[in-house]
């Protein structure tokens, strides 16, 4: 029989030696083949911009939750990213066009997946996470009208966000089970 208990006591000590990006990408991983949910950011099921929410909280003690265009728009801003930084892909609409219950519009951005090697992402979509190459994915989103750009994070943006506590834009209050977090 597994001892699970022990399993994960040496995965915390492990955790422990990582950097920040070794945690992100490490968090991006556990989430492979969980179902896609709209507006979570667990680690039972995220949406695109959760998965990436929560692999930053799990990496940098910092919780933001935002929408993938804000993800680009704030904290995401370094454009050509070091291998070593942590990294998002990001897709933009070319022009107007229906995503979910509104209109996206041209410019902002459709799509975000967590970067865990180069080349390679985690991608949460309908109906679970999955890793996909990122050139599959570029070719992908180019028929249905979207740009792609790879950004790194401006860590000291994103700190300082998430020391405010301005962006928590639907923060679940399941995700305070998986955090020492306050929510309302």
């Amino acid at each position: 029989m597994i001892n699970w208990k022990r399993i994960f006591e040496v995965e915390r000590e492990q955790f422990k030696g990582m950097s920040e990006q070794e945690r992100y990408v490490f968090f991006l991983l556990l989430q492979y083949r969980s179902p896609y949910l709209w507006g979570k950011e667990l680690p039972t099921g995220a949406d695109c911009s959760g998965s990436v929410c929560l692999a930053l909280a799990a990496a940098t003690g910092k919780i933001v939750r935002t929408t993938a265009n804000e993800l680009y728009r704030k904290f995401f801003t370094i454009r050509n990213p070091d291998v070593k930084d942590i990294q998002a892909v990001f897709f933009i609409a070319q022009h107007d066009r229906p995503h979910g219950d509104r209109v996206l519009r041209a410019g902002e951005v459709g799509h975000v997946c967590g970067v865990i090697s180069e080349g390679v992402v985690m991608n949460v979509v309908e109906p679970k996470a999955d890793i996909r190459m990122i050139i599959s994915l570029r070719n992908s989103y180019a028929l249905r009208g979207y740009d792609m750009t790879i950004r790194g994070l401006d860590r000291k943006v994103f700190v300082e966000a998430a020391d405010a506590g301005t962006d928590l834009f639907g923060l679940d209050a399941e995700f305070a089970e998986y955090m020492a977090v306050e929510t309302c």
